[in-house]
């Protein structure tokens, strides 16, 4: 880990290598390294979150989900990464089950093409990341081409802390998986916001 660190959004957390720039706004936050950048998602901006706002949208959400699923965006999160297709069974068509599995398996869907954008098509591997408060996800393989990740974490209080690792074109390893868990180790809240 470097010596820099990040404060936004009412988190800090330690960066594994030297920064070149930083770009703070109202609804992201960028920070350049040599290799590529980090990018911030202000969490008071929950609509960019496409799990909860596919969920919340639609009127069987109430019907589909337990209240602890619809009142707790890591436990939503939770739900729709473990969704998959082997849970929808073909000879119960219209069954509560399947209704179930196939809004899941969409949300999912969504959260995989939207978070890596810049690789809509490309099936990336999807890991469960907890540390101290901070529990979530990583879609992708930092290690294994094209590199890029997107991390989700929610703290005690379900506070979503969505951020994405990317290169530029063409580029090599941006951060490894041992830098990523350090950084993620590294999240502390700063305020209640």
């Amino acid at each position: 880990m470097s010596n820099s660190s990040i404060n936004c959004y009412g988190i800090k957390l330690q960066l594994p290598k030297e920064v070149i720039r930083t770009d703070e706004g109202k609804y992201q936050t960028m920070v350049r390294f040599h290799t590529g950048w980090l990018t911030f998602v202000n969490p008071s901006n929950e609509g960019h979150w496409i799990v909860a706002e596919s969920v919340h949208r639609d009127e069987r959400a109430e019907r589909l989900f337990n209240q602890d699923e619809l009142h707790s965006n890591f436990n939503l999160m939770r739900a729709a990464m473990s969704a998959t297709p082997g849970q929808a069974k073909w000879w119960k068509l219209r069954s509560f089950q399947n209704e179930r599995a196939e809004f899941l398996l969409e949300a999912k869907f969504s959260a995989l093409t939207n978070s890596l954008s810049l690789h809509p098509f490309t099936i990336f591997p999807i890991y469960s990341i907890t540390s101290g408060e901070f529990r979530g996800f990583q879609l992708g393989n930092p290690n294994i081409p094209p590199y890029d990740t997107h991390i989700d974490q929610f703290d005690g209080t379900d506070r979503h802390l969505a951020f994405d690792i990317t290169g530029f074109e063409g580029h090599e390893q941006v951060l490894t998986q041992e830098e990523i868990n350090a950084m993620v180790k590294s999240i502390q809240s700063t305020s209640n916001n």
